[in-house]
């Protein structure tokens, strides 16, 4: 059964596989809210999926000088996933009891942070939008992706696979979605005409490929992988 919306909302849906974009449906709706629902195929919530709005006429410029920090704990980068605008300078602390070795070969942003314990002396500055992944060069199986973006409005999906937005100007806008299990050029999914007093629901379906996992290595004194 359909959920009924409250009166001003109206929902629409977009659906994105591998490699293929199947739908787009463009909305003229009444809005000042925006919320993103992003499930996969089996229609269960994708978490730590980005978000991002383009105002189709003009994107104001995204804050700059902004500083974030992507943890090393228990052999894993924390957060995951990440979202920060343009010229945002990130912090890599590695807080666990051996050396790390961080770096990206990625095209938006490449560096190397050699084995290093401990806080980094400076942070790394990200200043083009794109998709960085970044590693661990003795650990395989630690990776996080940080998504560099050139507007204002972006961020990740909870839990509940939703990302909500409240402060949106009327105007046109392209809608965003990208997750690593998806290719990095289908990322454009939908367009909306928002105008004040209202709110507007989407609902992106998502199918992400299932790519291998390395294995954690074990621990001294402990059998098995981890």
């Amino acid at each position: 059964m359909a959920t009924e919306l409250p009166s001003g909302v109206m929902r629409t849906a977009f659906v994105l596989f591998w490699g293929l974009v199947l739908a787009v449906t463009g909305v003229t709706v009444q809005a000042a809210g925006l919320q993103v629902q992003v499930r996969d195929g089996d229609g269960q919530a994708v978490e730590n999926a980005a978000i991002v709005v383009r105002a189709l006429d003009e994107t104001p410029e995204p804050p700059s000088g902004q500083k974030e920090i992507v943890d090393q704990v228990d052999r894993e980068f924390v957060p995951p996933a990440i979202v920060v605008p343009v010229s945002t300078r990130i912090l890599f602390p590695n807080n666990d009891d051996i050396r790390h070795h961080v770096y990206s070969f990625s095209e938006a942003k490449s560096f190397e942070l050699p084995l290093y314990t401990g806080m980094p002396a400076r942070p790394i500055e990200f200043p083009n939008p794109g998709i960085v992944t970044i590693a661990c060069n003795i650990h395989d199986w630690m990776s996080a992706h940080i998504y560099v973006v050139d507007s204002p409005w972006h961020g990740l999906t909870d839990g509940d696979g939703a990302w909500r937005a409240s402060d949106l100007p009327a105007g046109q806008y392209s809608v965003e979605v990208w997750h690593h299990g998806l290719p990095e050029e289908q990322q454009r999914v939908g367009e909306i005409d928002l105008e004040a007093d209202a709110s507007v629901e989407l609902e992106a379906t998502v199918e992400l490929a299932a790519g291998p996992s390395p294995r954690r290595a074990p621990r001294p004194g402990r059998r098995g992988y981890r």
